[in-house]
């Protein structure tokens, strides 16, 4: 959570629907591990990462492919997310922050793994 600043605004499109909108790094983190007491396993591979850097700004697009298993009556089901990032970076006493990121899941497939 650290490299989030205490103000964070992070919010998740599912197609055109919102389907979260967090402000603050303490809120942030209930709703992570939320999410995370709900998976057994994941995997994240970080794509190409671009960002424009002005003074102590910045702006940013990155590309990220996670994969997570659930179980849901008995069976593992792996979701498939890939996910385009737009973030907004401040450089608070020489260290870079996301400050906003909004995420867009582009794809989301699910299917029943191993049982």
């Amino acid at each position: 959570m650290s490299v989030f600043t205490p103000d964070i605004v992070y919010q998740v499109y599912m197609n055109d629907f919102l389907a979260a909108n967090v402000s603050g790094r303490d809120n942030l983190e209930k709703e992570f591990s939320g999410h995370a007491a709900q998976i057994k396993t994941y995997f994240t591979l970080n794509g190409q990462h671009n960002v424009e850097i002005d003074g102590d700004t910045a702006s940013g697009v990155s590309f990220s492919q996670i994969k997570m298993i659930r179980e849901s009556e008995g069976k593992d089901i792996l979701t498939d997310y890939s996910v385009k990032y737009v973030d907004k970076y401040v450089n608070e006493k020489g260290k870079w922050l996301i400050k906003e990121r909004t995420g867009y899941f582009i794809i989301v497939e699910s299917r029943v793994v191993g049982n």
